[in-house]
């Protein structure tokens, strides 16, 4: 059976087979070992590795002894029970093969390149953790006891790797906030390197978002005398604009919580299990380069798109370790504008740590909010869009960031340019809606007129929110039952006015969505609120508006994509049916009587 032989660089060069210390004889032997090792499946020639042992100038026996320091390598391995050949003649030299050994250079390779795709793709600390592993392969000064020129420069260039995958472990902690625990470390690696800019850098914001401002001060000040004094420079043109920052205090030390924007999580909650896994599978889904993963809620009035949002958000705040932002776009609300981009940015920094008198003008805006989000791994839910210029300018242009957005529109300009996939919420199921109810007015309550339970639900067409609305009623009222909830919701034009106060609000909901339809549409929706029932045809909608089938088809997709109307299949003749939601149909029922 082949042994398996353990090859050690990354510290003094070592060899081991089943957890035992292979000998591998004397410096020549070491150098050669270690030439061929950093040169591993690439032939190093006999001349060159004399003169790695010897200079320009080696002795008249150096090719003999090449060979020598070669075969006792050979032998030693053979004794570990090793029958490949893992030192190969191949001319004009030699060639070691690694295959099926193992060469903890190339561990450290491996798992560096994973930390970089894991960083790349936001996983802050899955990249943490495989640097952590990397790091932990060194063992002291890389082949301390090995001489000669090609290893010497070998060592050097391998203790430069170590160093920069240090530097980029450092600023992805500093990134999770972890900047208290890495001061210390990092204060001893500038005394190892006391003139390198990055690592005094990374120190210097590390003092300062621990709130240290004078120590980070100072550490910039020994490193400039130091610079002048032995190089006759100033530290680099990054250190310096870092240094300015500090001086004018332009940015909160990162002490504090992160921001936690998300409102309170209803627990009047159901259903959605599906909706959920699709959040879900977005969030695992590796992040494209230079735009966020993008999640689109899209429904009509009380369909729940902001509850969903917020609970998903709620039950993955582990995902955002630098915080969770939360805005309200106001893109429906019938008692305010929409909300500007540009103001929004404003508390979007503000909560980012920018004080509010030092927010630039309204243009440089998104290019600081993108900046501060580069590195940061957080949620942005941007509630109640208008429209996608309401929202293009808020995305941070970072794989590292989720987005949700929830709209009553379907915002087709902004799932072109993001390449998001809109999810589109509907009612309830019939099971889900009923438990909702059976939730808020109890179980007892519920079990005296199941029959009526079932028709309440239907009659609110399973839209979570007049589902909430009828239940809450019927809560205000114990003295009622069901059947009388029932009773005040059974006709069309007394429907919402019968969800008590919080019918009031969709109400004003689905006014809102009316308003912005044009003028075709409204005529056509008020006029369907005239029919005796909600179902209709295309031709339905030809004979009301006294127009050809594509122009009639055109108005009902608007209706549709105002969530005032939804397709309900195809009849036999293969005409698409169309149906009026159980609120839209009531709200169009009560335009029908008094007017727009």
């Amino acid at each position: 059976m082949t042994g398996k032989l353990e090859f050690l660089l990354l510290g003094p060069l070592e060899v081991a087979a089943r957890g035992r210390k292979v000998q591998v004889g004397g410096p020549r032997q070491r150098t050669v070992l270690a030439t061929l090792l950093l040169n591993a499946d690439r032939v190093v020639s006999v001349d060159a590795l004399a003169e790695t042992m010897w200079g320009a100038r080696p002795p008249s026996t150096s090719r003999t002894q090449v060979a020598i320091c070669v075969s006792a390598l050979r032998k030693a391995f053979r004794a570990c029970g090793v029958v490949d050949e893992v030192i190969e003649t191949v001319a004009p030299g030699y060639v070691l093969r690694p295959a099926g050994h193992r060469l903890d250079t190339l561990d450290f390779e491996e798992l560096v390149d994973l930390a970089r795709a894991a960083a790349r793709r936001g996983r802050g600390e899955e990249a943490v953790r495989l640097y952590d592993s990397a790091l932990a392969l060194r063992r002291g000064p890389v082949l301390a006891n090995v001489t000669g020129a090609v290893p010497e420069h070998m060592s050097a260039q391998l203790e430069e790797n170590l160093l920069t995958v240090y530097e980029e472990q450092v600023e992805l902690r500093l990134a999770l906030g972890e900047h208290r625990s890495l001061v210390a470390g990092l204060v001893a690696a500038v005394e190892q390197y006391p003139l390198r800019d990055r690592l005094h850098g990374l120190l210097i914001t590390a003092q300062y978002r621990s709130g240290y401002r004078a120590a980070a001060l100072e550490t910039f000040a020994r490193l400039r005398r130091r610079s002048v004094e032995e190089l006759g420079l100033e530290p680099g043109a990054e250190l310096r604009r870092l240094h300015e920052h500090i001086l004018r205090d332009e940015e909160r030390p990162a002490v504090g919580r992160p921001p936690a924007q998300l409102p309170a999580v209803t627990q009047a909650f159901v259903g959605r299990t599906e909706e959920l896994a699709v959040l879900d599978r977005l969030a695992a889904a590796d992040g494209q380069v230079g735009a966020p993963p993008l999640g689109l809620l899209v429904g009509g009035v009380g369909v729940g798109k902001t509850v969903l949002a917020v609970r998903w958000a709620h039950c993955h705040t582990d995902l955002f370790p630098d915080g969770q932002l939360f805005v309200d776009l106001r893109g429906h609300d019938p008692h305010h504008p929409p909300a500007d981009p540009a103001t929004v940015l404003a508390h979007l920094l503000h909560a980012l740590g920018v004080p509010p008198g030092q927010v630039p003008v309204p243009a440089e805006r998104p290019t600081l909010f993108r900046t501060m989000m580069a590195t940061r791994r957080m949620l942005l839910v941007l509630d109640d869009a208008r429209d996608a210029a309401q929202v293009w300018p808020l995305l941070p242009n970072t794989a590292t960031c989720q987005v949700l957005v929830t709209s009553r529109n379907p915002l087709r300009e902004l799932v072109a340019r993001s390449g998001t996939v809109p999810l589109r919420l509907g009612s309830l199921g019939r099971d889900d809606a009923v438990a909702l109810v059976r939730g808020i007015v109890g179980e007892s309550r519920a079990a005296r007129a199941p029959d009526a339970v079932t028709e309440l639900v239907e009659l609110c067409g399973r839209v979570p929110g007049a589902l909430l609305a009828a239940a809450a009623h019927l809560a205000s009222k114990p003295h009622w039952g069901v059947p009388r909830m029932v009773h005040e919701l059974n006709r069309p034009r007394r429907r919402l006015s019968g969800l008590g106060g919080c019918g009031q609000r969709l109400r004003d909901g689905l006014a809102s969505s009316a308003r912005r339809l044009d003028p075709v549409a409204a005529d056509l929706y008020r006029a369907l609120g005239g029919l005796p029932t909600p179902e209709l045809t295309s031709w339905t909608a030809e004979a009301l508006l006294g127009c050809p089938a594509p122009e009639a088809d055109d108005v009902l997709e608007r209706l549709v994509d105002a969530h005032l109307l939804e397709p309900a299949g195809s009849g036999a003749d293969g005409e698409t049916r169309y149906r009026l939601p159980s609120l839209s149909h009531a709200y169009a029922a009560e335009l029908a009587t008094t007017g727009p």
